[in-house]
């Protein structure tokens, strides 16, 4: 497929096809283009990681490929291990000097038609990065709503140094979702405070949700949680599946592991399928963490996004969301600061 850039007038040829073997250096090259060396999920540029991960049919990655075999733009679509029901769109990337031809957008077309043949997921999702809003603009024209913020998770220096942003801030990325086979989530355990935020999303998605706002204490001793820490970050990821009533010592023990870092940003999220994500929440809450949106539509799981930034100031003027997502963003910023 010849594709122009008629101010430089170039044409250039490109087919896409998925990733096979030998494409690792050329792939790790594109991706490298953008992100430099500051690309968080190492394993991503492995080539034998990837053939394992298409292999197994549980992901698709699609590359452009100049007459002269190099890598000019990828895209991917992962069956996602860690949000059972969901899709997770990655690996969106076109190199610098092929921007502007309409490589992405021709890209985008043949990714999706693969999605579409997966009529059993619930949802597809993509954590989009929020320098600019160009990519997040191509989803929500497919369908996709602005559903949270992965807030403050990445250096920009590390994950970005080609970009101008501030070299001590902290990159954020925007959660997308397009809903798929599901219609009712059912009954959520979600605070009075964002009912009608919540109800709001959930109502964008097309799916029909019920509140129950009780402060319900947790019935089971041991709280179902896992901790990933990015050190290179400074940031820790904290999935909460069902609290328990060691939730409270549990929490600050986890806590005081990031006592050293000044800039740490702790994201949670917090299963609201849960009857203790309500106390839960309000354990949160007394810590610091305030609402940053959610990530719907998975399999027997709703989880609500709580941020902690500690001391850092929060750049919003780095956070750039497509018009759809202002709602959104202006009602993280109002309740930015948990209560006194």
């Amino acid at each position: 497929m010849i594709f122009e850039d008629r101010d430089r007038g170039r044409r250039t040829n490109i087919e896409f096809r998925p990733f096979s073997r030998g494409d690792g250096y050329s792939f790790r090259r594109c991706l490298e283009d953008f992100y430099g060396g500051g690309y968080p999920y190492r394993e991503y540029l492995e080539e034998e990681f990837l053939l394992e991960k298409c292999n197994s049919g549980n992901m698709l990655i699609l590359c452009g490929i100049t007459s002269g075999g190099e890598i000019v733009s990828t895209s991917a679509v992962r069956l996602d291990e860690e949000f059972k029901g969901s899709a997770l769109l990655l690996l969106r990337v076109v190199k610098a000097a092929y921007r502007g031809m309409g490589i992405g957008k021709v890209q985008e077309e043949k990714l999706f038609e693969y999605v579409e043949q997966q009529t059993h997921l619930l949802s597809v999702y993509a954590d989009v990065m929020t320098h600019n809003c160009v990519s997040q603009g191509s989803l929500a024209r497919r369908g996709f709503v602005h559903c949270g913020l992965r807030l403050m998770l990445y250096r920009n220096s590390i994950m970005v140094p080609g970009l101008r942003l501030a070299e001590e801030g902290k990159m954020s990325q925007a959660v997308m979702c397009r809903r798929g086979a599901i219609q009712d989530v059912g009954l959520l355990h979600c605070p009075a405070e964002h009912a009608r935020e919540v109800s709001r999303i959930y109502q964008q998605l097309g799916a029909e949700c019920g509140i129950d706002r009780d402060s319900i204490l947790p019935c089971r001793e041991k709280t179902d949680i896992s901790w990933k820490k990015e050190e290179l970050h400074h940031s820790c990821i904290m999935m909460v599946e069902s609290a328990g009533r060691d939730f409270s010592k549990l929490l600050h023990c986890k806590m005081k592991e990031t006592d050293d870092w000044n800039d740490v940003t702790v994201l949670c999220y917090l299963n609201m399928k849960d009857e203790a994500a309500v106390s839960a929440y309000e354990l949160l809450r007394k810590a610091g963490f305030f609402f940053t949106g959610l990530k719907p539509l998975q399999i027997k799981k709703e989880y609500m996004l709580l941020s902690h930034t500690g001391r850092q100031q929060i750049r919003y003027q780095d956070i750039h969301l497509h018009e759809e997502g202002a709602d959104l963003l202006s009602y993280i910023h109002a309740h930015q600061l948990p209560e006194s």
